[in-house]
């Protein structure tokens, strides 16, 4: 349904207060809980939460349909994989919406995406019809004369996917795909906060035509979900989110079970002396600020040479003044709400230390509602400011002078995360070298920190993670390679 008042457009949510019940074949709690807006507390939706009998169910369901998944052929696979992604586009203002409702994503950035979550099922279904074995070589010596060696790769197992609230709709698709892609079941544990996205998702699945059980949303506590995580019938779990549960994970899984998991870190730009700003500054701005800097590779220092510390802050800030914070549902918002209130003062204590410890405040610093807080930069401070040391996952970014590049990217190679790092310079040695120096997953010239094509690998190691992200990486992980020796 849609309002017009006074020129603005007031969508309202197609889900509100509906009842979901639980999708795990055979299942029911019973047991509702209610869902909020992290924007206005405004309730969303009633949603069944999953019961320690209903998760028990869902490992039998994802079990059993196994063998259904493994036997189907690779362009049945894809077949489902390109009708979700068009059940995506035909219902993508609905989606859009939810996207923004339940996670706070400003409606605009909700739109991207959605159509990104159709992208992926779609790289995700031309890569099923890519998975194959090779021959293996076998007259390098004479043990091997007569005999004919070649590998097939088959899916591994029941997956677990456990996905974070800040894209609730494409990260779900990056965990989901490759998994139908590869030929597995999953159990699917959604963020608490972004339910509707990945409910919708399922159902979407089952439309296409995917048997009922192969999907199994498990809409539990994390602490509740251990019981799937330790389980044995699960072969493989993909994580994303905070980095002391996903290292707790791989200290509970069962033996021989591969677990992927995708963390963030304290993103950074390295502005080098050469650096074209002009063409920088709305990358910076959307690397730092994009969905409140709520993303795993958000900008959260900009490292700039000492000579173009003036030019950068003369660019940056007014830039960073002009976006709008509020509403994620209203069109002109470009910096919506973070997650409770507990995020939103952890904003003001860890700006607060900053200042404490040198820092300059340059605009923002406050909230302007129990769940918004302003864009905020802050200049200069010394290493021992907590934003220096850990991710502040939220919308705060640091400005930090520096003259001696080699010595800043040897300190930075020290860190305890890596995941994505940006170069800005118009000097080709400085890239180069830079290419090779950063003791980083991915290394980005001239461009922002949060830049990501859903085709690419995205991985972060050290503290950031393990395993690659990416329809074809992925894919790679919940398949294995069998070896087949013929004897002539």
């Amino acid at each position: 349904m849609t309002v017009f008042r006074s020129g603005i457009v007031e969508v309202f949510s197609f889900f509100r207060m509906l009842k979901f019940p639980l999708h795990i074949l055979g299942a029911s709690s019973e047991q509702y809980s209610e869902l909020l807006s992290p924007y206005d507390k405004t309730p969303l939706a009633k949603i069944e939460k999953a019961d320690a009998n209903a998760l028990e169910k869902a490992l039998q369901n994802a079990t059993d349909t196994f063998s259904l998944m493994k036997k189907m052929p690779a362009h049945e696979r894809a077949r489902i994989l390109r009708a979700v992604a068009t059940q995506i586009i035909q219902n993508h203002s609905e989606l859009s919406l939810t996207v923004a409702q339940e996670g706070g994503k400003p409606l605009k950035d909700a739109k991207i995406e959605v159509t990104r979550a159709a992208n992926t099922l779609e790289e995700c279904a031309a890569e099923a019809l890519r998975i194959a074995g090779s021959e293996v070589s076998m007259e390098r010596s004479p043990a091997g004369e007569g005999h004919r060696a070649f590998t097939i790769r088959q899916a591994v197992g029941p997956v677990l996917a456990i996905s974070a609230f800040n894209h609730p709709l494409n990260l779900l698709c990056h965990q989901v795909g490759p998994a139908i892609a590869a030929g597995c079941s999953i159990i699917i544990k959604p963020a608490s906060q972004t339910p509707l996205s990945c409910l919708k998702l399922a159902d979407f699945f089952e439309n296409a035509g995917i048997s009922k059980g192969v999907i199994n949303v498990a809409t539990a506590s994390g602490k509740d979900i251990e019981v799937v995580v330790k389980d044995p019938r699960i072969r493989f779990i993909t994580f994303i989110g905070g980095e002391e549960v996903g290292f707790d994970i791989v200290k509970k899984v069962a033996p021989g079970v591969r677990v992927s998991l995708e963390h963030g870190g304290v993103g950074t730009a390295i502005i080098e002396e050469t650096a074209n700003l002009p063409k920088a500054i709305a990358g910076l701005v959307k690397g730092a600020f994009y969905h409140a800097g709520q993303v795993c590779v958000s900008t959260q220092i900009i490292f700039v040479h000492q000579n173009r510390v003036e030019e950068l802050v003369n660019l940056f800030v007014p830039t960073v003044e002009k976006l709008v914070t509020g509403d994620p549902t209203d069109e002109k918002t470009d910096v919506g709400p973070l997650m409770n209130e507990r995020e939103v003062i952890r904003m003001e204590e860890w700006t607060q230390n900053a200042l404490e410890n040198g820092a300059k405040l340059l605009t923002g610093g406050k909230r302007i509602s129990a769940s918004c807080f302003l864009p905020t930069v802050l200049l200069s401070g010394n290493k021992e400011m907590i934003l220096m040391n850990k991710e502040v996952f939220g919308p705060v970014v640091v400005i930090q002078p520096f003259s001696d590049v080699s010595a800043l990217v040897e300190n930075l190679n020290t860190r305890r995360y890596s995941f994505q790092t940006s170069f800005y310079s118009q000097d080709i040695s400085q890239c180069l070298w830079a290419m090779e120096e950063i003791d980083s997953k991915t290394v980005l010239i001239n461009e922002t920190t949060a830049f990501r094509v859903d085709w690419m690998p995205f991985a972060g190691a050290k503290q950031s993670g393990m395993g690659t992200g990416g329809p074809k990486y992925a894919i790679a992980d919940m398949t294995e390679e069998k070896l087949i020796i013929f004897k002539k």
